[in-house]
């Protein structure tokens, strides 16, 4: 960026954003019908209730809206429509003068009909939708854009950061293990609530979900069975996304249901509970494994409401999963219940920082649309910035500030 960048008027991004929050809330039964073949009702809600208290609290990151960049251009995910657009989309649009945003091709026509509701035009009108190709997306976006936000495996980010200048600023958000640590005097009921929140949210299609939930065994047996217990009471609000009362629909790819029944036949020596798949309708119904932690940790995303248990010894013995290789490169967040001098110690260490081991609670319950977002791991999220990469959580507001809008204020002084 060489020309001089607009200043933010923040009273008058305040209010816009307090606008679109209010339009959120009163049509919060358009919203979720929108969404009604897309996902289950209560995630379109929580979505909703996570985008309002984001756009009302925007005056926490005040110090972030302080001149506007030229361009961005974001990547949403295949989850979260409502909410990611808001945190990758409208936020960033507020300090831009040109911000587009695509969904994955799987989700345009779910899109379309939640556009029409959201009426973005309207209330951020430099921000535009695109439905085109990828690559032609890329094509149009290469050279007008300062920042990219993209959401997705390392894999695909590699392909997309090519079709950006090297100065281009970068924030890739991926995906954690974010395992679940239950140990010997953990609150029992605490834990079990906290995997059936992050394990059944969306379908287990959320960057939260935990690949390994590891029970010390001496409560494996009580753990396991008020799990079990508490799915079967969960069982008749799983099915189809029209009825609102459902917390667990089909995969938002059809095609996932039957690509999980092989693994589920892979892992067969390991089944303890449920297995339904149905290739037809795309369901895949709540399912629990369990393998000794001896026998190796899980860093395997399901992309499907799985709980992968693993029972271990002791404190120590949970340095195998933690200093297994497959661990670093996703390291994002811990959930503690109980007391473990061993996880503890892994704080201020390269794999996590304070605010990414969590005490008797999970993302679920802290993950704030104003506060950064991931972890250590670089597949977990980080961001390059002149070709550099920089490890670690991401907020695109601070980011796009930090990198590109500061040192451009202070060359300018």
């Amino acid at each position: 960026m060489t020309k001089s960048l607009a200043p933010i008027d923040f009273a008058e991004v305040r209010q816009r954003a307090q606008a679109f929050a209010d339009t959120l809330a009163e049509n919060h039964g358009l919203i979720v019908k929108s969404l009604s073949e897309y996902q289950c009702a209560n995630v379109a809600l929580d979505e909703i209730e996570r985008s309002v208290e984001l756009l009302t609290n925007l005056h926490l990151n005040q110090e972030y809206f302080q001149a506007k960049v030229h361009g961005v251009t974001t990547f949403l995910p295949l989850n979260q429509p409502l909410y990611a657009s808001v945190c990758f989309g409208v936020v960033p649009s507020l300090m831009a003068e040109d911000t587009a945003m695509r969904p994955p091709t799987v989700m345009h026509p779910h899109y379309r009909k939640l556009a029409e509701i959201l009426d973005l035009p309207s209330f951020f009108p430099n921000l535009t939708v695109s439905y085109q190709d990828k690559e032609e997306y890329l094509v149009a976006r290469a050279r007008r854009t300062d920042a990219v936000v993209f959401t997705g495996t390392p894999e695909n980010a590699v392909k997309v950061r090519r079709a950006f200048l090297k100065k281009t600023l970068f924030i890739l958000n991926g995906a954690g293990h974010n395992p679940l640590v239950v140990t010997e005097n953990a609150d029992l009921d605490r834990a079990v609530d906290s995997a059936l929140r992050v394990v059944l949210y969306n379908q287990g299609q959320d960057c939260a979900a935990p690949n390994a939930i590891l029970v010390h065994r001496s409560r494996i047996d009580v753990f396991r069975a008020a799990l079990i217990r508490a799915l079967d009471e969960l069982a008749p609000r799983v099915g189809p996304y029209s009825d609102p009362a459902n917390i667990v629909g089909p995969n938002s790819d059809p095609d996932h249901a039957a690509k999980i029944a092989r693994v589920f036949r892979d892992e067969r020596e390991h089944f303890v509970y449920g297995g339904e798949t149905n290739p037809v309708t795309g369901m895949i119904h709540p399912t629990v494994f369990e393998r000794d932690l001896t026998k190796g940790g899980n860093y395997e995303e399901f992309f499907a409401p799985v709980f992968y248990i693993q029972p271990y010894e002791s404190d120590d013995a949970l340095k195998d999963y933690f200093t297994d290789e497959r661990y670093r490169q996703n390291a994002m967040y811990i959930s503690l219940f109980g007391d473990s001098p061993y996880i503890k110690s892994l704080v201020d260490t390269p794999l996590h920082e304070p605010d990414s081991v969590l005490r008797d609670t999970d993302l679920h319950l802290t993950e704030k649309g104003y506060l950064p977002y991931g972890g250590q791991g670089p597949a977990a999220s980080c961001l390059y910035t002149n070709g550099e990469r920089v490890l670690g959580a991401t907020l695109p507001q601070r980011d796009i500030h930090r990198h590109l809008v500061a040192p451009h204020l202070e060359g300018a002084c």
